[in-house]
This record gives structure tokens, C-alpha cells and sequence, in this order.
């Protein structure tokens, strides 16, 4: 990573969502916020400005500060967007794959399902999960090699970590067991140079992401 959003007052925010310090539709005051995410006033203002030109609050005078909900067609928005990239991004990818990362991301994959099913807690195993979903996924989208698609690509996954915050049930050890399974369907496909079964996985995979969000 790195062509994301640096700065710590939005990093600060994201991990206070994530951790449940603050949640999605709150509306709070500016000191209230500055206490939650432990920075001053001065340093906040730039963070406001950066968190309401992202679309992740909303500032109104004298009511306070809302933090985004994203409603089902935002949510649809976002994964209709990445799938755009990923899609065409795999397209590139998969021509000229390397089978030593295939088989290291199998390798990984079950790991990770064997962790999840043993620790059973999200809160455990959420940050590994994270991990290993940017590494698989930005892969695709690093077969551009175009610098302004990998920023904007790490801004969008930001926020996707944050839709999953919609329905906690969406990140429970059977929906997270499914989705590293969905992720190793795709890298069968690979391993076997099958370019369409590989794109048919992701579409199934980001269908099936988008359905525990939303249905879960």
C-alpha cells in the first residue's frame, strides 16, 4: 500500500469505525470528534476538509458532523466500480501469471480459513484477513502499471473495508471462510491458465461479497 489516504487524522477515523468508536449515520460535534480520534482542533480542520471532500461526513453549522451511511445504491456504486478495475485488471494479469504466487496465495488462503475457524472472533482476525485481501486483490489491479489507477484503487479500498461495517454478520467466520473459498476458486482457474473461469470466479466472488453485505 501507500498511494492511499496518509493522512492520521482519516487513517485515526477509519480505525474508530472499524473498532466501533464511531459509527456509520452518527452525527457528533467537531470537539467530540477530536476527543474520539485523540487530535487538537487546528490539525482536525485539515482532517474535516480531507473526510467531507471523500464523502465519509457531511459538516453542517450549528448541528454538528454525520458521518456517512452508505445506502444500497452507494454500496452497489462502489462494487460496480471495482469490479471494473479488477475485472480488466485480472484480464491483464492472468495472461502471464506467475505459478510460484498462485500456489504461495493457496497456500495462504487456507491458512488464513483454518485461523478464522479456530479464533472465531472477527475483532482477532480481521486485521490478517484485510492482509491478505489487498494482496490478492491489488494484484489485478497492479497489472496496469499505471500510478493513478493504483491511488485510486487504494482510496476505493479504504472505503469498501468500511461497507462491511453495514452488516457485522457480513464478516462472521462462515462469510469469511466463504469468501477466502471464492478467492481460491479464482486461483485454481489461474493455476490452470483458464482466463474466463478465472474472470467468472471474480464476477461470482464480488457478486457473493456484495449479497452478505447487503442480505447477511
Amino acid at each position: 500500500m501507500g498511494n492511499g489516504i496518509e493522512n492520521p487524522g482519516y487513517l485515526a477515523f477509519v480505525d474508530a469505525l472499524i473498532a466501533g468508536d464511531l459509527k456509520l449515520g452518527q452525527t457528533l460535534k467537531q470537539d467530540e470528534l477530536c476527543e474520539v480520534l485523540g487530535f487538537s482542533l487546528s490539525p482536525m480542520r485539515e482532517t474535516t476538509t480531507l473526510l467531507e471532500a471523500e464523502g465519509l461526513i457531511t459538516v453542517r453549522r450549528r448541528i454538528g458532523i454525520t458521518i456517512f451511511y452508505p445506502d444500497v445504491k452507494f454500496v452497489g456504486n462502489t462494487f460496480q466500480f471495482r469490479g471494473m478495475l479488477e475485472r480488466e485488471g485480472l484480464a491483464k494479469f492472468a495472461r502471464s501469471v506467475d505459478l510460484d504466487w498462485v500456489a504461495k496465495m493457496q497456500a495462504e488462503h487456507e491458512a488464513i480459513i483454518d485461523y478464522v475457524q479456530r479464533v472465531g472472533e472477527p475483532t482477532i482476525y480481521r486485521e490478517p484477513v484485510r492482509l491478505l485481501e489487498w494482496d490478492f486483490h491489488s494484484r489485478f489491479v497492479d497489472a496496469f502499471e499505471n500510478q493513478q489507477i493504483d491511488t485510486v484503487y487504494e482510496r476505493l479500498h479504504q472505503k469498501m473495508f468500511l461497507l462491511r461495517l453495514v452488516n457485522p454478520d457480513a464478516v462472521d467466520p462462515a462469510s469469511t471462510t466463504r469468501s477466502m473459498s471464492e478467492h481460491l476458486a479464482l486461483l485454481d482457474a489461474l493455476g490452470k491458465h483458464d482466463v474466463q473461469g478465472a474472470l467468472d470466479a471474480l464476477d461470482k466472488h464480488l457478486q457473493g461479497v456484495l449479497h452478505r453485505i447487503l442480505t447477511t
